[in-house]
């Protein structure tokens, strides 16, 4: 796990910060997948960085699997798909780059953004179910956003995906359901007075339509003008210089605390919420993570 990963884990609780650094759940959270991929797709040096991050996923699912319930191939093909258009619909010109490390007080800083080709500024990709003035502001004071802020010196642009809700393993938006004509087929996103399809439309997942290509749903997003509406910039500005000394000491004061020997007390009552923490199970069984009990060693 990167420096702002370790972070996030150590304030939601100081067991799962401390365990982070060393052990991570073999299956993994779809959502978890899809954000893997994506990265991987904006820095692959290749024809296709788009089939790249759906490769990625097929790849993850099939090598570390999938921490859900219910038809995982489905789920993996769906979120393959999901990483497919994302990427193609997000990356224009090259493969994007990572910061260089940077020593911040006693510990290196390991990034998780992307930094544009002139370097004078930071990127970052969300994915989301929905979007609002609360989960802008969490973002934005998130170590994912401030962390790598107050370590670069640099402003932010938040790249915003909406890819809605999951429900029995797929994410209903208009990146991955449209509506085919009952008699021309042809694809429609959404309609622009904002009205539903009638019950004569046919509903349809991207993954199950071999005909209808990548680039042909994203002109279809387009034509209906939903593109938009589902992937937006947030620019974050450069945090004043006092403030960001402040937060690389607040920063070095948590990692130093994650470099003890002595396993922190659990935190029961985040185990499951606002997400389930990869280490629940370890620590309602009181035991500590192991590849006995579906863990793997990280460096």
């Amino acid at each position: 796990m990167n420096s702002p990963e370790l972070l996030s884990a150590h304030d939601r609780c100081s067991r799962a910060g401390f365990w982070s650094q060393s052990w991570e759940a073999n299956r993994l959270h779809p959502n978890e997948v899809l954000r893997r991929a994506i990265d991987d797709g904006l820095q692959h040096d290749g024809p296709d960085p788009g089939q790249y991050a759906g490769d990625s996923v097929m790849t993850l699912a099939s090598e570390r699997g999938l921490d859900i319930t219910g038809n995982k191939f489905e789920c993996a093909m769906h979120h393959a798909a999901l990483a497919d258009i994302i990427v193609s619909a997000i990356r224009s010109g090259g493969p994007w780059a990572r910061p260089e490390d940077r020593k911040v007080k006693s510990f290196t800083w390991v990034s998780g953004c992307f930094i544009e080709a002139n370097g004078v500024r930071l990127r970052r990709v969300i994915c989301v179910d929905r979007w609002s003035e609360e989960r802008k502001l969490s973002e934005m004071h998130a170590w994912r956003t401030l962390g790598e802020q107050s370590t670069y010196g640099l402003p932010m642009t938040m790249t915003v995906v909406l890819i809605g809700q999951r429900r029995e393993g797929r994410h209903s938006s208009p990146w991955s359901k449209g509506f085919l004509h009952p008699r021309s087929r042809n694809l429609r996103i959404a309609k622009r007075s904002g009205e539903k399809f009638d019950g004569n439309w046919i509903q349809c997942w991207r993954e199950e339509q071999e005909n209808i290509s990548r680039d042909k749903w994203l002109d279809a997003m387009r034509a209906d003008r939903i593109l938009n509406y589902v992937l937006f910039d947030v620019e974050v500005p450069s945090i004043d210089p006092a403030f960001q000394s402040k937060i690389g000491q607040l920063a070095s004061r948590k990692m130093e605390a994650m470099a003890g020997k002595e396993v922190p007390p659990p935190n029961i009552s985040v185990c499951d919420w606002p997400s389930p923490c990869q280490f629940r199970n370890c620590c309602w069984e009181f035991s500590e993570p192991s590849e006995k009990t579906g863990f793997i060693q990280i460096a």
